[in-house]
């Protein structure tokens, strides 16, 4: 249970589980001042999920002790499963809830959140008096009044609280994927969420390099967790001494000038759906004129193929060699091309 305060309205805020049929009682609720009128009462909760529930709103100004009697006695208004009630006839400075949970449709725990406003404010206190001078007429336009003015009060809340839907966090899983509509991530299903959390912070820096070296490694580095190796055919044209090197560079790493080549491990590569949505990133990324090529790194050394040493070969175990007509180099060290 909290206490807190949303511009000019103070509110109670709780956090209500409910674990199968039966009575909840919750906590005394202090407002501070005797006589206090309450305002207003809202719940949130999974819709689908939702229990059937009958709350009961109790009052007094002294902090009776939370029972079966003093319930029946102090109760002042009851509602069936309540969504947005007004509680103008609630009256006390101590307030508390009985919850009769009458069915649920799953049997797990259900979590249901409720707020309380208060004190009692209205629109009508803005007309001129003559509007309360009948008491049965002013109490209805009051209500009537009541119905736009929750409505002005909650988008004024969700516009005071606008800042801190635009700080993204992995808890709050719907408006990280509204941000990441908003910044028109695209193929989101690619992503988990602190990937995803890590594009909506970074959208800004990394739209401006979209389309470069620099932005597809970082994007690749994101989505298999190591920094791949690009290859462009500006990088490889200077090697052409001759035509079988250039026939053998051009067929290893970019065919032409509007190719590039991205190098990547064979176990950051992972199973076919993971290079299926490598390759699907790298399409979206890439300038529209150019063409990509993935190459996956196996764990082989082979002349004429991708070998790197330290990359995908690793000096491993070292036996002197006996040339006794028994030994032999294994297929996993060397292969002539």
């Amino acid at each position: 249970m909290d206490k807190a305060e949303g511009g000019c309205r103070k509110y109670f805020a709780l956090d209500l589980e409910y674990r199968g049929e039966g009575v909840y009682y919750t906590g005394l609720l202090d407002s501070g001042e005797s006589g206090t009128v309450w305002h207003r009462l809202v719940t949130e909760g999974d819709g689908e999920r939702k229990a059937d529930t009958t709350v009961e709103v109790c009052a007094a100004d002294s902090p009776c002790q939370v029972n079966g009697e003093n319930t029946k006695r102090c109760c002042q208004v009851r509602f069936d499963n309540p969504q947005d009630a007004l509680l103008f006839e609630v009256t006390g400075r101590y307030l508390w809830l009985r919850v009769t949970v009458k069915r649920q449709i799953y049997r797990e725990p259900v979590n249901e959140k409720i707020r309380i406003f208060f004190p009692k404010h209205t629109w009508l206190k803005y007309l001129p008096e003559i509007y309360e001078d009948d008491r049965n007429s002013a109490s209805f336009l009051e209500r009537y009044l009541g119905i736009f003015q929750s409505l002005y009060e909650d988008m004024t809340e969700r516009i005071e609280r606008i800042p801190s839907f635009l700080e993204p966090s992995e808890e709050n899983r719907d408006m990280l994927y509204e941000l990441a509509g908003w910044f028109a991530i695209e193929r989101r299903e690619l992503w988990n969420d602190r990937q995803l959390l890590y594009l909506v912070r970074n959208a800004w820096r990394m739209r401006g390099q979209r389309g470069t070296v620099s932005g597809m490694r970082e994007l690749v580095k994101l989505y298999v967790g190591r920094e791949p190796y690009i290859v462009e055919y500006h990088q490889i044209q200077p090697y052409f001494d001759t035509e079988k090197k250039e026939r053998l560079l051009r067929g290893l790493y970019c065919a032409h000038s509007r190719e590039f080549a991205v190098l990547i491990a064979e176990e950051t590569a992972g199973e076919k759906n993971r290079f299926l949505g490598l390759k699907q990133l790298v399409d979206l990324a890439k300038p529209a004129h150019m063409e990509s090529k993935i190459v996956v790194l196996t764990p082989y050394i082979f002349l004429d193929r991708h070998s790197y040493l330290g990359i995908n070969s690793v000096l491993g175990q070292y036996r002197t060699c006996c040339l006794n007509g028994l030994c032999a180099i294994p297929f996993s060290v060397l292969r002539r091309g």
